[in-house]
């Protein structure tokens, strides 16, 4: 299991709570979940002087804080030291990741590598409290005044399209059955997403 830490982040053996790896360092608040995927840890935090996007081997071991100003050792794959989202989890879809930042900022990296692909305010750019989702090649965001911001998933940045719940909305959008629904502060909000 892996937690996103206050005093360090961390990775421990789901049946007996023994630590097997440590690493400090990165943000106050660690707010957004872990998420796992290529065999990494994805973990990023904004809150305090650091601001942390970093990629953790799943098989990593022992202390692997990062060195000074280093980027990556033996335990972490890639790391950027600022450019985390204090509340939003991150999205990973096909090769890339995806991070919603609170200021309404929509960031892509190469999941792999973690080159960044692009940066773009999107939309209005309102604060996001909750998570991207993506499903057939779209990402969705919700910012915290209820627009709903659909987004070309890919290596190029593409606004397709946004809507209005009218309401606010701090909930992270749910998939299910080929619907998106949407909980904002006074309604449950279904919507279809399949294509037909």
């Amino acid at each position: 299991i892996a937690v996103n830490g206050y005093k360090h982040r961390g990775g421990y053996d789901f049946k007996t709570g023994e630590e097997i790896w440590r690493m400090s360092g990165g943000g106050d608040i660690q707010i957004p979940t872990p998420i796992v995927a290529n065999d990494l840890v994805y973990f990023n935090s904004a809150h305090g002087k650091f601001s942390p996007v970093m990629a953790i081997n799943t098989n990593s071991k022992g202390d692997i804080t990062l060195n000074g100003n280093g980027t990556t050792n033996e335990g972490v794959k890639w790391s950027h030291p600022r450019g985390g989202s204090y509340m939003g989890t991150m999205l990973v879809y096909g090769d890339y990741l995806y991070n919603a930042a609170w200021n309404g900022k929509l960031t892509c990296y190469n999941a792999l590598t973690g080159e960044q692909i692009y940066s773009e305010k999107v939309g209005s750019g309102n604060s996001y409290t909750s998570s991207p989702v993506a499903a057939d090649g779209i990402i969705y965001i919700a910012d915290n005044d209820g627009l709903v911001y659909s987004v070309k998933a890919g290596s190029e940045y593409q606004l397709l399209q946004t809507n209005n719940l009218d309401e606010t909305t701090m909930s992270t959008p749910a998939i299910a059955d080929g619907y998106l629904f949407f909980k904002t502060v006074g309604h449950l909000v279904a919507v279809s997403v399949l294509n037909k």
